[in-house]
């Protein structure tokens, strides 16, 4: 199947292709946010209930769905396939190139891509946490620490997250800031450790405090003890932020927010505030601080999803190069663009425009 590129396919068989390629994204869809009733799918694969109702009958003919009042499931013999469903929908996609071309471009040793962009669909989000999810299933062991920031992408990967075996202890990378108790770092931690099985230690600080008053608290006995585990950890699990989006978040000042603006801010990461090329122009008082002492061969994962933020993943990865990027189509085909228009890669190899754009669902859906 490699030796065949689905341009040729097509051009033997078009409507079969389309079809398949509706099946395979019906199928993942499924997994990610099952049960799910045809509406919702309709509306998140941008095709009429007519179209995804029948792929749903020939996916429960084959037997690889169940159909139900409250939505469809992925039956058993789905499940089973899924692993070489999710490869289909990436040869389909156009991901095998275009994650080799990042990989020549950035400083990552692991480098994920999920299909579609989650500025225009929130399940992509899903899809995210799964992929990251699988990463870390990947490398955990016995006796492990991880240190976890907080926020919606990294809420989405605790929730991915199944029973692993041995002892792992999670701890957050930060203190907490925001409105939603639910998106904090100590909420992460708590939830991820549940779900794997493992044992949690919690921050109980905000961030936003004075370095004076920051460390006073990490004289506390219980902050005291969670700051060694942090400094000890074998992997840090984080995301990016947007700077505008982050300062605003953390409520910082206007006269602030307007100078990391004058300074090139474009994204943040555990309490740095960095430009395009990763220099750091302001740090924020951040007990993240301290996973900068720790363990020299520790691991560090990041995860981002939405084009918007492509500046600021592009940013981050020079900051200080994970050792594994897990990010969405949208994030990358737009960081391929911001090399090109920075020189960084020639024109004529972007093809952000042309290539793995033949989203056969998306075209059908409007044609």
């Amino acid at each position: 199947m490699q030796e065949i590129t689905w341009s040729t396919l097509k051009r033997i068989a078009a409507d079969q292709v389309e079809e398949i390629s509706r099946r395979a994204v019906l199928l993942e869809r499924i997994d990610a946010i099952g049960p799910v009733g045809r509406r919702t799918l309709a509306v998140s694969m941008q095709l009429s209930e007519r179209e995804v109702r029948a792929a749903a009958e020939a996916l429960r003919a084959e037997g690889l769905i169940t159909l139900s009042a409250a939505g469809m499931r992925l039956a058993p013999a789905g499940v089973k396939i899924l692993p070489e469903v999710r490869r289909l929908c990436r040869s389909i996609s156009g991901l095998h190139e275009l994650e080799s071309a990042l990989k020549q471009l950035l400083p990552v040793s692991h480098l994920t891509l999920v299909p579609g962009d989650a500025d225009a669909d929130r399940i992509v989000l899903v899809g995210l946490g799964r992929a990251t999810a699988q990463v870390l299933e990947q490398v955990l062991h016995d006796n492990m620490i991880i240190a976890v920031s907080g926020g919606s992408t990294m809420s989405e990967v605790a929730r991915a997250m199944a029973p692993v075996a041995g002892n792992v202890m999670v701890v957050p990378a930060r203190g907490g800031f925001g409105r939603l108790a639910q998106m904090q770092a100590d909420a992460v931690a708590g939830e991820l450790a549940q779900r794997i099985g493992g044992d949690y230690r919690l921050m109980h600080l905000p961030e936003g405090m004075d370095q004076e008053t920051l460390k006073k608290a990490a004289k506390l006995p219980g902050v005291r003890a969670t700051l060694a585990l942090m400094r000890n950890a074998d992997i840090i699990l984080y995301g990016v932020g947007r700077s505008e989006d982050m300062a605003q978040r953390r409520g910082m000042s206007l006269s602030l927010r307007r100078q990391l603006q004058r300074d090139g801010a474009v994204g943040e990461a555990l309490g740095d505030f960095f430009d395009i090329k990763g220099r750091v122009v302001y740090q924020s008082p951040s007990l993240s601080s301290e996973l900068g002492s720790g363990k020299p061969q520790a691991l560090s994962v990041m995860a981002a999803a939405g084009a918007r933020k492509a500046q600021a993943v592009l940013a981050a990865v020079r900051w200080h190069p994970p050792w594994a990027l897990v990010i969405d189509e949208g994030v990358a085909r737009r960081m391929l663009s911001l090399l090109s228009e920075s020189g960084e890669l020639p024109p004529e190899n972007i093809k952000e425009e042309n290539h793995g754009q033949e989203n056969h669902t998306r075209r059908r859906a409007k044609g």
